[in-house]
């Protein structure tokens, strides 16, 4: 295959998509790089650690997909287990080259300054560092207001001169004082300006392009943090994305399509992470209020995917697998005519492995269950006929496609 992602772009939709975990708190990431970018320049340090510093900032968070322990990190930086995501996402970034040169940086961003490992190397104890003072500001945004940051100034400046020595190193902390006496530091932390920040740096080692086998490893770690926001979804992505590609093998497709698939389901509910714990965990009927919440999270993924050049075709079979092919499905409304192949695969896979799975409000279904919702939803129009048939063809195999990781 000779398509390549741009490996900036991708990072920069997964920070999109972590910012989804604060539900009502976007952005968090990209003020969290902001804050730490403009003290560490006046730290001293040279464009490359910059330029690696900011995605270490913008990926921090990600071992949090649940809303709830988000939630809690921003209401208390020094709750009991703050240390548990870290330690996730350390795992998560080390396998990935360039993501693994942030790996200690964000393992240890909760971490107070007289507690870092002595083993630490000189830069990552002062990146961990820098993020951690960033992480604290942003909190203490968050808790007095961004309507206008400029009335609480003061008071997390103040906040944060008493961390010096212990919790926060005394040169980040001073180099915070003088880059935060500028009151352009935190006008420019409000939205729009944000994106016009990080959309202004160069980041030079980070323009690269990555092929696709590549890009099936972020894929893989994105879908390990939206897996993990409930246990009941534990590795449906994975067995979406194992399953797209049995079906699209059954049905002739080449490996090119095949390995596209696969990224599709793999990718497919990245938009979900916007939508509370307490929703998808629901053992009983959602509300029409709970239910249009879930809706959201197809059009988010949509939104997140079509930004990065070379997913374009990617972002919409994995966008629209609740679309139906009698036009009721959502967000979109999409009809038969305008779904491809692709997206009909990854919606029968979507259906049949969240049927073989537990979910908060039932068991997993049989397979006489699973076909029998299967043919029904092909006779009502949902989902493709000829996509179902070939799957209920194979039931065991499909199945095992689908549970394989379980």
């Amino acid at each position: 295959m000779t398509v390549r992602i741009a490996l900036r772009s991708a990072l920069f939709a997964l920070s999109d998509a972590l910012d989804l975990v604060g539900v009502n708190d976007f952005q968090h990431g990209k003020r969290v790089a902001m804050i730490a970018r403009e003290t560490a320049a006046l730290v001293g340090l040279p464009e490359a650690r910059l330029d690696n510093l900011v995605f270490a900032c913008l990926l921090h968070d990600l071992g949090v997909s649940s809303t709830a322990e988000h939630q809690r990190l921003v209401l208390n930086v020094d709750c009991d287990d703050r240390d548990a995501h870290c330690v996730r996402a350390q795992v998560l970034l080390l396998p990935f080259a360039h993501l693994s040169l942030v790996a200690s940086a964000v393992r240890y961003h909760h971490t107070a300054w007289k507690d870092l490992p002595l083993d630490l190397s000189e830069a990552d104890a002062l990146d961990s560092n820098l993020i951690l003072l960033a992480d604290r500001v942003d909190a203490l945004l968050l808790r007095h207001g961004m309507d206008n940051p400029l009335v609480h100034t003061e008071a997390i400046r103040h906040e944060i001169s008493a961390l010096a020595d212990h919790t926060l190193a005394p040169e980040v902390v001073d180099a915070f004082l003088a880059a935060s006496a500028r009151e352009a530091f935190w006008i420019a932390l409000a939205p729009r300006h944000v994106q016009s920040y990080l959309a202004d740096l160069t980041l030079t080692n980070w323009n690269v392009s990555i092929d696709f086998p590549q890009f099936r490893h972020v894929a893989r770690l994105v879908s390990s943090i939206v897996d993990a926001k409930s246990h009941f979804t534990a590795a449906h992505s994975l067995g979406v994305a194992e399953l797209s590609r049995h079906l699209g093998e059954r049905m002739g497709f080449g490996q090119d399509s095949l390995a596209e698939m696969e990224i599709a389901g793999l990718m497919h509910d990245i938009g979900k992470l916007c939508v509370p714990d307490e929703i998808v965990e629901k053992p009983g009927r959602l509300t029409f209020a709970e239910f249009s919440m879930m809706e959201r999270h197809s059009f988010e993924t949509y939104q997140i995917l079509r930004h990065v050049p070379g997913l374009e075709k990617i972002a919409e079979w994995a966008a629209f697998h609740h679309e139906a092919l009698n036009g009721e499905g959502y967000p979109f409304r999409r009809s038969a005519d305008t779904l491809s192949w692709e997206a009909r695969i990854v919606a029968v896979a979507d259906v049949f492995q969240a049927l073989a799975q537990t979910r908060p409000y039932r068991g997993p279904q049989s397979l006489e269950e699973i076909s029998r919702i299967l043919e029904n939803y092909a006779t009502n129009g949902r989902l493709d006929p000829e996509v179902v048939a070939i799957a209920r063809d194979d039931l065991d195999g499909s199945l095992r496609a689908a549970t394989q990781t379980f």
